[in-house]
């Protein structure tokens, strides 16, 4: 069976050549992401293996379809590339990998966390110019305060697990309660609202979709308290930019990590150091001494990339030799 690997990265390559010799599959690696100018590319190939970043819309699943394509195995756990109700009309197989590491996402959580309240960044830069003044420095004790997680999934439960352990009070937010882990760890599911309100911390870890676009909005992040810290490892489009620019522009937020952007299509994964960047709303971001990103990294870490590759390849190892077991990582 033959694969075409879209949007491959050097950081990735060696594992997916791993599991293709252990699944025994013929698979060529491109590093061009997918969209309608390069679809031809997939040419001949019984599968594809793509990347967040890559274009699965209505146009480019038709050409696919007319290829011959039989199978779509996302190196990802969210789909919102993917346009779901199109592959499933053309009877096209899309699986997922709905977990990697949630360990990896809620470590890294902590860290932009860290990173914001104690001002290791800008510590480090002043040490380093021999500057050991402490003004400016001063962080709070994260010990006693209310995070409000929203969104429970694994992820968010990785999360909630680790700010309980540093003796933290949760609020949780989701559709789907997780009764089970809210007794484990005393907490308390509440609507948005009152979690935006109460929270000192508030971190996001739920999927994208039409009832979660800008679920942080100019309607209700007024709520967020100025002493508060907002996270967010899940997908850009959970928070209105514009909306947090003008909270941000007010003063009236302590801290703002980021590991996803809305508009990160065209700049993650990418190095624009010898052009600079375009984008208004991002460089707008930047400015802000509070504000921390990092570049959709939460996942990387060598056992997350050992299992995403491991599971998009098993994905299509099952679907040829027809396995029960692809059902459960299934979309289409």
């Amino acid at each position: 069976m033959k694969v075409k690997c879209f949007s491959t990265h050097s950081f990735e390559e060696r594992y997916l050549t791993k599991w293709a010799q252990t699944y025994k599959l013929d698979i060529d690696f491109l590093s061009t992401s997918l969209n309608k100018d390069v679809v031809s590319l997939a040419k001949g190939y019984d599968c594809i293996s793509c990347w967040p970043s890559d274009d699965l819309g209505k146009e480019v699943l038709e050409s696919l379809h007319e290829f011959g394509v039989k199978m779509i195995s996302l190196r990802s756990a969210g789909f919102s590339h993917l346009d779901l109700a199109k592959a499933k009309e053309l009877g096209m197989t899309i699986t997922r990998v709905p977990s990697y590491s949630p360990e990896a996402i809620a470590e890294h959580t902590l860290g932009l966390l860290m990173c914001l309240n104690r001002k290791y960044l800008k510590a480090f830069q002043r040490v380093r110019d021999f500057n050991f003044t402490l003004e400016g420095l001063e962080g709070v004790n994260i010990h006693g305060k209310t995070v409000g997680v929203v969104g429970t999934g694994q992820i968010g439960e990785a999360f909630a697990r680790i700010m309980k352990g540093m003796g933290c009070s949760l609020l949780l937010n989701d559709k789907v309660e997780n009764t089970e882990l809210a007794k484990e760890i005393d907490a308390k599911y509440v609507d948005l609202e009152t979690l935006l309100s109460q929270s000192d911390i508030i971190s996001l870890h739920c999927p994208l979709n039409e009832s979660t676009r800008y679920l942080i909005n100019s309607k209700n992040i007024d709520l967020i308290k100025p002493s508060a810290f907002l996270l967010n490892t899940g997908r850009g489009g959970l928070i209105d930019t514009k909306a947090l620019i003008d909270k941000l522009k007010k003063r009236e937020i302590k801290g703002v990590g980021l590991d996803v952007y809305e508009h990160e299509e065209n700049v993650f994964f990418k190095d624009h150091s010898d052009m600079g960047l375009s984008d208004e709303l991002l460089l707008r971001l930047m400015s802000f001494p509070n504000v921390l990103i990092t570049s959709h990294q939460a996942f990387f870490t060598k056992e997350a990339l050992d299992n995403i590759a491991k599971t998009s390849l098993e994905n299509i190892n099952n679907f040829f030799h027809q396995k029960e077991n692809l059902k459960e990582n299934r979309l289409s």
